[in-house]
């Protein structure tokens, strides 16, 4: 269920959550990290963060829920959140987005991922705020695909306990992206399955399929185009030690654009081969249908003149009639199969 009509006639700073109806408890996990060390613990209220967040190192508040307006409002207060950044957060319907201000930066972006079904995509918010050595990250619900970024960091694996904040949002975006590039390679496989439906036998089912997955692109698009720009800002924007990083997460985004774009030439191509392969089946039973009526029309001719029941019908007086009258009905079907086959219209 969808909130987004009770936000009309609020004033500014009204925070209203928009997105579908949810009641579990907003969870945060605080990480904080340096060179040499790393710590992990569970914030039970949003006050609990003022004397959780260490001065030195690398800390990531990560929320799991953004339907609390209570909790939201304390960690914005507590960390000097802006309300209209708060309000992105609570939005999920918001377009991706990202926001460069005097002492932080904010991106808002869509989480793609293939859910229980393969047909269909999930998507969640994901937004995120980085301000000096703090990343604060909110996501819609419990579970997400970071759970490798967060084994790198406790088991001090490559160099993301050596690098700022701004590196490790490169991390939380390059995984996000990397689904991406999973789904771009799920709607593929989709598109192969459906063509090899459609050329084999075409139904009503095969036609929902391909319309479904057409809307599961447009949303795809919907998602991945805001996205190219926001890593085009942010390479720029971000120290230099680690813009080529996000250079490189536009590249993929670019690549995945580019096939999305085929993708969707693809699915209007689909689309014309499975009404040109049903005109086909129809024209086909047509053909059927039309060559045995064609068929029938002499020997139900025949069989009208012999059924008149005129007294004096030489044919019915004699012995081998019946039998006659059947042969050239045979010898004339066997003919007209013959002509239609010569003339190629078997």
């Amino acid at each position: 269920m969808s909130h987004r009509t009770s936000k009309v006639g609020l004033g500014p700073g009204a925070l209203v959550y928009v997105g579908k109806q949810r009641s579990e408890k907003v969870r945060i996990r605080l990480l904080h990290y340096t060179t040499d060390s790393f710590s992990e613990s569970d914030i039970e209220q949003p006050t609990d963060l003022r004397n959780a967040i260490p001065s030195d190192g690398i800390t990531w508040v990560d929320v799991d829920g953004v339907h609390d307006t209570s909790v939201i409002a304390g960690i914005g207060e507590l960390l000097g959140v802006h309300f209209l950044l708060l309000e992105d957060i609570m939005n999920t319907t918001s377009r991706p987005k990202v926001e460069i201000g005097k002492d932080h930066i904010f991106v808002s972006v869509k989480s793609i991922e293939f859910g229980e079904s393969p047909e269909q995509a999930h998507h969640e918010q994901f937004s995120m705020l980085i301000a000096g050595n703090l990343i604060v990250t909110f996501q819609e619900e419990p579970g997400d695909p970071f759970d490798p970024v967060r084994e790198r960091i406790r088991h001090s694996r490559g160099i993301v306990r050596s690098r700022n904040a701004e590196y490790l949002g490169y991390l939380l975006l390059d995984v996000i992206v990397d689904n991406y590039i999973a789904v771009s390679a799920g709607f593929a496989d989709q598109i192969d399955l459906l063509e090899s439906a459609v050329l084999r036998r075409p139904s009503e089912l095969t036609l929902h399929r391909i319309l479904n997955l057409r809307k599961e692109l447009l949303a795809f698009k919907r998602s991945i185009d805001p996205l190219r720009d926001v890593t085009n800002v942010l390479q720029v924007e971000v120290d230099k030690s680690v813009s080529k990083y996000y250079r490189d997460l536009s590249d993929h985004i670019l690549a995945e654009t580019e096939n999305l774009s085929v993708y969707r030439e693809m699915m209007t191509t689909l689309l014309d081969l499975y009404h040109s392969s049903l005109s086909y089946r129809t024209n086909a039973v047509m053909k059927v249908l039309t060559i045995i009526t064609t068929i029938f029309v002499p020997l139900t001719f025949i069989a009208g003149v012999y059924g008149m029941n005129f007294q004096h019908m030489p044919e019915l007086s004699w012995k081998y009639g019946y039998f006659a009258v059947l042969g050239i009905m045979g010898l004339l079907m066997l003919g007209m199969l013959i002509f239609f086959r010569r003339r190629k219209w078997l």
